[in-house]
């Protein structure tokens, strides 16, 4: 065993030796030979009578050399891992439509017709006894009727749907005006 002074300078000793050992190998007398390159060896020019056939081969040389990168089914790197998600209104969100739009065209009542100088006006009544005022172009009903005339005991809509093989038709219903008696 080595005595406790000796022990202290130990790793000193051994690192400067590795070092040594170390600058020793990298110090050769000569240098190695360099490496041949080898390439394609470059083409000769001929002076060739026929260009067709020079241009014949010039989509292969581009085809030699076009990108084996194919970006199908990968994401792209540039787009922002954060999407801002926007809600969607649905035909059913009743929140997000008046009160008047809310209901079916049969559950609204017809209770009152104006004449005024801007036109007619008419006064509907919804199921829960509130009332609204439409003149003609307002929107009304859940099937998103459009009021197209009003008359002196009718108020005409026009609602639109899909038919049964997607095609937009148009559908003509009236509200009669309520009398003293309900009806």
């Amino acid at each position: 065993m080595m005595p406790a002074s000796r022990m202290r300078y130990f790793p000193a000793w051994l690192t400067a030796a590795v070092f040594a050992v170390g600058v020793a190998a990298g110090c050769a007398k000569e240098a190695p030979p360099p490496q041949p390159v080898v390439g394609k060896p470059a083409p000769k020019a001929q002076a060739s009578p026929q260009p067709a056939s020079r241009k014949a081969e010039e989509p292969q040389k581009k085809a030699e050399t076009a990108s084996l990168y194919d970006p199908r089914g990968k994401r792209d790197p540039f787009v922002s891992f954060v999407r801002e998600v926007t809600p969607q209104r649905g035909k059913n969100d009743l929140a997000a439509v008046p009160p008047i739009q809310r209901y079916e065209l049969g559950e609204l009542k017809l209770v009152g017709i104006l004449w005024t100088k801007k036109g007619p006006k008419a006064l509907v009544e919804d199921a829960e006894g509130k009332g609204y005022s439409v003149t003609t172009g307002s929107r009304i009903g859940r099937a998103g009727g459009v009021v197209t005339r009003i008359t002196e005991k009718e108020l005409f809509v026009r609602e639109e749907y899909s038919g049964y093989q997607g095609e937009k038709m148009f559908r003509e219903n009236t509200l009669q005006l309520t009398t003293a008696g309900g009806k």
